[in-house]
């Protein structure tokens, strides 16, 4: 999804981030928390032939909604789980 807008209200335009996968990164909103087994499905159908040692798996904070704004807000920010193939 990466770089957006949305409308706050009152006219205000409000900046969003959301990071997109890419050739070495999965990133799934940790809304949904996926099993091992789905993790590791995802990894081998983005790279097939994927070893589970040759993937990284870590947890995100990433600051999404209400980019620019000063005030830290825990809504603002969404948890990810970030799959990473290692080169």
């Amino acid at each position: 999804m990466g770089w957006g807008t949305r409308n706050g209200g009152g006219g205000n335009i409000i900046n969003t981030f959301h990071p997109d996968d890419d050739s070495e990164n999965i990133f799934i909103e940790s809304d949904y928390v996926p099993s091992l087994a789905d993790i590791i499905k995802r990894a081998t159908e983005k790279w097939p032939g994927i070893q589970f040692d040759e993937i990284d798996i870590s947890a995100e904070y990433t600051h999404t909604d209400c980019l620019g704004y000063d005030k830290y807000d825990p809504s603002d920010y969404t948890n990810y789980i970030r799959i990473t193939r290692r080169i």
